[in-house]
């Protein structure tokens, strides 16, 4: 029923996450794994090159480095996506997608959902639980983490992943569940003692081409921006209140990174040009002093 599709760079996780799935799933599967040590293909080709081989109705584009911790987890999964207006289901998301430059996070309190455990330093795992409503087991969102989402298969025909924007290994999740989204399908963090999932890692927000993706993404989807889900509510004075926040620290970020000149003077031109505030001149002063400085 479930077709599992994995980009891998480490036998020895994809061999414990194969054993890890194969007690724990509850309902027939199949596992795509893609070896990718040496064809170094970006991450939007991995997972369209396995969902083309997949035999199963529903799909599962899943790190390697994670660990599944409830049982048979399948049959929600799939009651789930075997709702008609049903999109991608996650781990971690937003209910919010705002016209700026960012990852998934919107810096909005109220509409980040999250529900999983992540392993940080020095080996110590936190149970990462945020705006959970736990009398609704799917809270509906916007964009997705990567870290592991289901799709059915017909949907994911229809809005494969966009291999001429995306040719590294950032920004596909959101770009895909946004695609989903304004196609009004309803996306989904999945928040039920049911489906567990634990991720070793923690995302890379710094290199270069993490920004240059951001930045295409951005031009992409602006034009549809903002989104949010209707019961995400939210004035316009937060929204643009969240927007400033969100922008002013990629600018930061980027102009502490090691990425290209041009690219920063690029970001710096788009945040001078945000809607006029108090704030936003503070913002801009403090970030024309940052971009002397690390220019």
């Amino acid at each position: 029923m479930v077709s599992i599709i994995i980009c891998s760079v480490s036998p020895h996780l994809l061999k414990d996450l194969q054993q890890n799935i194969a007690q724990t799933i509850g309902v027939e599967y199949e596992i795509i794994a893609i070896d990718n040590r040496e064809k170094h293909w970006p991450i939007a080709k991995v997972y369209n090159y396995g969902a083309q081989q997949a035999k199963y109705p529903y799909l599962f584009f899943v790190h390697e480095d994670i660990r599944l911790l409830s049982d048979k987890w399948g049959e929600l999964i799939i009651s789930k996506l075997a709702e008609p207006d049903c999109g991608v289901v996650g781990f971690v998301g937003d209910k919010a997608r705002f016209s700026c430059c960012s990852g998934w996070y919107q810096y909005c309190d109220m509409s980040k959902i999250s529900y999983f455990y992540q392993r940080i330093k020095e080996g110590k795992t936190l149970f990462l639980v945020e705006n959970a409503d736990l009398n609704q087991p799917f809270q509906e969102v916007i964009t997705l983490d990567g870290l592991g989402f289901f799709v059915r298969t017909d949907i994911w025909k229809e809005y494969p992943f966009d291999e001429n924007l995306l040719t590294g290994f950032h920004c596909y999740d959101i770009d895909f569940s946004l695609q989903i989204a304004s196609a009004n399908y309803k996306n989904y963090v999945c928040c039920s003692n049911q489906m567990l999932i634990e991720h070793f890692s923690q995302g890379n927000f710094s290199d270069a081409s993490w920004f240059s993706t951001t930045l295409r993404l951005h031009e992409k989807w602006k034009h549809l921006l903002p989104m949010k889900t209707s019961d995400l509510n939210i004035s316009d004075k937060k929204i643009r209140k969240c927007e400033e926040l969100a922008s002013y620290d990629f600018l930061k970020r980027i102009l502490r990174s090691s990425c290209d000149i041009l690219l920063k003077r690029k970001v710096l031109k788009m945040f001078l040009w945000r809607p006029f505030s108090w704030k936003h001149l503070k913002n801009s002063i403090s970030a024309i002093i940052k971009y002397m400085r690390y220019a």
